[in-house]
């Protein structure tokens, strides 16, 4: 109970302006659950290709990384609020695209417009959240919109894989995976009231960039900030060739409906509720950088466990533990990624980072569809076991031999 009266605290404790900004993310993760369980089945169940759904759901993440730089320009254009009013919008209109056309080449385009998009919110975030908080206050407010996350993921997986069940018995699989989609999207259109009542001073603006992107990039690279970007490309080269394909996963090797699938993806994102709730306590007492290593480390066994031969219910084990594990530790890494260079800074360096991220996770995407069709469901697992071990050497390097970062507080 103290646990959860210390995450309300930190919310209601928040500046006006976070509590807002925290209801989109809140919005953001309901989508993302839907079109985590449902995008991947339904594009099986119009007969895509594991190949195809592996391009589509890639050109969405290349989307993030081209977006992760335009959004730079996109804010110093035009300001943080009109930049994520265009955002949202541009999510809602795509969304509605790449779910009721079937035409690829539009799938494609909307698809990529999507992650575009979804990158100009993503590379707000880091720098918003740090400008409104101090050195006592950063890791709970990471930590709570991680929360809120993740609570609208486990909201929305179990509630849109039994919708799409009941949808299915009244119009078939096809059908019911459509609805839910649509559904989910006409849920999110509500975030765009959050926006409205976020209020942007003048110095939430990146006004500090000199006007010449390419510098400004150049500006900020340093030995550890290259090294960070090295483990973030090893993360989502890995999450790329695993992440995006769960919910086929698990639906073809355990042959189940698609309330199973949301069900067990559900209770993976309720351990990574729960874990988010642990991370401030945990990473006091054990130091931030000791918790990431931990948390990530301990991970990869039950990744592993997930490509072996089992029942529903130990799948829902694995992915429980590995989900929990494997996400507590992102919203401490990007607190202390944050601190890696000046807060002028910041919004560039957050834009560097989604942009490796997500350039990765897309190549990892085709790659992973690829993979599965070509040799095993398996062997995707097996890769991405090797580069999360390559990632935490390089955390170490970057972290773990600064005081800063070591220091229990």
């Amino acid at each position: 109970m103290r646990i959860l009266k210390d995450f309300i605290g930190i919310i209601s404790n928040a500046n006006k302006n976070v509590q807002w900004f925290m209801s989109c993310i809140f919005m953001n993760g309901i989508i993302m659950s839907v079109l985590s369980v449902m995008l991947g089945i339904y594009y099986k169940n119009i007969g895509f290709s594991e190949v195809i759904i592996g391009n589509l759901l890639s050109v969405r993440i290349l989307g993030n990384s081209i977006g992760a730089f335009f959004a730079i320009m996109l804010v110093q254009t035009l300001g943080t609020k009109k930049s994520l009013f265009i955002a949202f919008l541009s999510m809602i209109f795509s969304g509605f695209c790449f779910v009721n056309i079937t035409y690829i080449p539009i799938m494609q385009a909307t698809s990529f417009l999507f992650g575009v998009a979804q990158a100009v919110f993503v590379v707000i975030q880091a720098p918003f959240y740090k400008k409104y908080s101090d050195d006592d206050t950063v890791v709970g407010i990471f930590s709570a919109s991680f929360v809120l996350n993740n609570i609208a993921m486990f909201a929305g997986s179990f509630l849109f894989g039994k919708l799409s069940d009941t949808f299915s018995i009244y119009g078939g699989e096809v059908f019911g995976s459509k609805m839910v989609l649509n559904l989910g999207f006409c849920i999110f259109a509500t975030s765009l009231f959050a926006i409205s009542k976020i209020n942007f001073d003048n110095d939430d603006e990146n006004k500090n960039s000199s006007g010449n992107h390419l510098k400004d990039y150049v500006r900020v690279l340093n030995r550890d900030s290259i090294l960070y970007m090295v483990k973030t490309a090893f993360i989502g080269l890995g999450a790329g060739l695993i992440v995006p394909f769960f919910s086929v996963y698990i639906k073809h090797s355990l042959n189940v409906s698609d309330s199973v699938v949301g069900s067990i993806m559900a209770f993976a994102q309720f351990g990574t509720v729960i874990g988010g709730l642990l991370i401030p306590i945990l990473s006091k007492k054990l130091g931030r950088v000791k918790f990431v290593l931990l948390c990530q480390l301990l991970s990869i066994p039950f990744l592993i466990s997930i490509s072996f031969p089992q029942g529903a219910f130990m799948m829902a084990i694995s992915f429980f533990f590995r989900n929990t594990l494997m996400n507590m530790a992102n919203p401490v890494l990007s607190s202390m990624a944050m601190d890696l260079v000046e807060e002028k800074d910041r919004t560039i360096m957050s834009s560097i980072f989604s942009l490796t991220d997500n350039l990765f996770r897309a190549l990892g995407t085709q790659v992973g569809g690829v993979i599965m069709m070509a040799i095993s469901y398996n062997m995707p697992y097996y890769i991405t076991v090797v580069l999360y071990l390559l990632s935490a050497v390089l955390i170490y390097f970057v972290f773990g031999r600064n005081e800063k970062f070591n220091k229990l507080k």
